[in-house]
Parts: C-alpha cells; sequence; structure tokens
C-alpha cells in the first residue's frame, strides 16, 4: 500500500501476526463484531543500552 506523509510517499510494511482459528463475537449497540486471538508469542528482546554513561538492560515485548 502505498501512503504519504507531508508529501512524502512511502510503502506500508505489513507484518503478519500469528492469530488463532477461534474468533470471539459479539455486538454492541446491535453492529456485530469479531475479535480475533493473538498467540502468545515469546519473542522477547533484550538490548542492553547506556545512557549519560551509565549501563542499563531493557526488553521489548
Amino acid at each position: 500500500m502505498h501512503l504519504s506523509y507531508r508529501g512524502v510517499r512511502y510503502q506500508s510494511q505489513a507484518t503478519q501476526i500469528p492469530t488463532l482459528d477461534n474468533a470471539i463475537k459479539g455486538s454492541y449497540r446491535g453492529a456485530p463484531y469479531s475479535i480475533n486471538q493473538v498467540n502468545n508469542t515469546t519473542n522477547q528482546q533484550c538490548l542492553q543500552l547506556k545512557y549519560r554513561g551509565i549501563n542499563y538492560n531493557t526488553c521489548l515485548a
């Protein structure tokens, strides 16, 4: 998909998220909707960073 921001055109990079086959169905004010459940992913990236000379670790979910 081609997008633009402040006149600069770029191509979107869609990511696929693994979902479960069963969807939760419901209705809100008469409008039906469904919610797909996401598989539990355990790909956690831990990075060792430094800020003003102090080392620290952070993990991105």
